[in-house]
């Protein structure tokens, strides 16, 4: 019933509903984990009982070892900090709140484990060391998002999206080819990040300027203002900042007195005060790829780089990554975080870039069957 409102695929791996946000789930509750929450909350309550026949009465088949698991950590890991509480802090936690953990804590151990034996719905596993996990609050889901997007989300997260090959599997089509260029394999992954003629028609570039305009944190051919950035950003002890960015439909050129290269990072930000240069790089890849098109990136801009530090100048080269199901990767927190931003104003970031991309995929999806650019112009198929 669950996956009927929400829209999610019968094929569905049902533990993206369940599992906690790092996990990149939406941190719904089971109703078998609440039931095993509240026996914990009611045999503490008895537990504390004066009545003989209260304490008597028996005791659920987990609680020894539960109990067992709360006396280790009370006598080895209560002065250990594992949240934001800070060094030293004696906030008193309940015996209650540690064992309803080690609940949580084993039912997202049992959706790792069945996620290892799926072929194609554990991706999820594999992004958490470079990625940030989607923050699906109730304010998104209710006000930001619309019941579509967030089915999109789900479906394409979950691999479960209505595309060709699915369709296939499914036993509701006989065509994998993607219809559109004709060669690969009519996968999700394909169509949002990997089809030719998409890419040549400027779908992706759209999406990759939807984003940026949200990175974009001044008008290009302006300058930052100095008062406005916190002591700790690199953009600090200048006034003179000026900002050139790279889109599908407006290019730059590098003044010559900084460095001759026909080279365009996305985003090129230069102080002659300072003489300091920050690039930045911007990719829209499909999650998994993450680490693979950052060190492309990386090494696009090297030479760049290596020019600009002959010509005395300060180089801080960020290569980011939005994901294009929305998941953004680290590194784009860290770029946000050297910029000096608060972390409200970095949470907001980051949620607003994941719509952008997610937004951005969203309409390249809605547009498959049309197979119609942004113009209204038909896509020939490429033979």
């Amino acid at each position: 019933m669950l996956k009927l409102w929400l829209g999610l695929a019968l094929t569905a791996d049902s533990s993206a509903l369940f599992r906690d946000r790092n996990s990149f789930g939406m941190n719904l509750k089971r109703p078998s984990e609440l039931y095993k929450h509240l026996r914990v909350s009611k045999r503490h309550i008895l537990g504390k009982s004066h009545d003989d026949v209260v304490t008597s009465l028996p005791k659920d088949n987990d609680a020894p070892e539960l109990e067992s698991r709360l006396q280790f950590h009370k006598q080895f890991m209560i002065g250990a900090q594992n949240n934001r509480v800070g060094l030293g802090s004696s906030r008193k936690v309940q015996d209650t709140d540690i064992l309803k953990s080690f609940i949580r804590q084993d039912e997202n151990d049992k959706y790792k484990i069945h996620a290892m034996s799926l072929e194609m719905q554990n991706e999820w596993l594999d992004i958490g060391d470079f990625c940030i996990p989607l923050a699906l609050k109730w304010r998104t889901l209710i006000h930001d998002w619309s019941p579509a997007l967030l089915k999109f989300y789900l479906n394409a997260f979950q691999m479960t999206l209505p595309d060709q090959s699915n369709l296939v599997r499914w036993g509701k089509g006989t065509e994998k080819t993607c219809y559109i260029c004709g060669k690969a394999v009519g996968t999700a992954k394909h169509l949002l990040v990997g089809c030719k003629v998409l890419l040549d028609s400027g779908q992706y570039s759209r999406r990759h300027d939807r984003v940026l305009e949200i990175i974009r944190f001044v008008r290009e051919g302006t300058r930052a203002i100095k008062s406005n950035v916190k002591p700790y950003s690199i953009l600090k002890a200048a006034s003179d900042w000026t900002i050139m960015m790279d889109t599908y439909e407006k290019q730059y050129k590098i003044p010559e007195d900084i460095c001759a290269s026909a080279s365009r990072p996305d985003i090129f930000l230069y102080s002659r005060i300072l003489k300091r240069v920050v690039m930045i790089e911007l990719t829209v890849p499909w999650e998994t790829n993450i680490p693979k098109d950052h060190a492309i990136k990386v090494n696009k801009y090297y030479e760049l780089t290596n020019e600009l530090t002959r010509n005395r100048f300060v180089v801080d080269l960020y290569a980011v990554e939005v994901g294009a199901r929305g998941i953004t990767a680290k590194s784009l927190y860290n770029l946000l975080k050297d910029l000096g931003l608060s972390r409200t104003n970095i949470n907001s970031f980051l949620e607003r870039t994941s719509k952008a991309a997610l937004v951005g995929s969203f309409q390249i999806w809605l547009g498959r069957e049309g197979n119609l650019d942004s113009g209204g112009e038909r896509i020939t198929r490429v033979s």
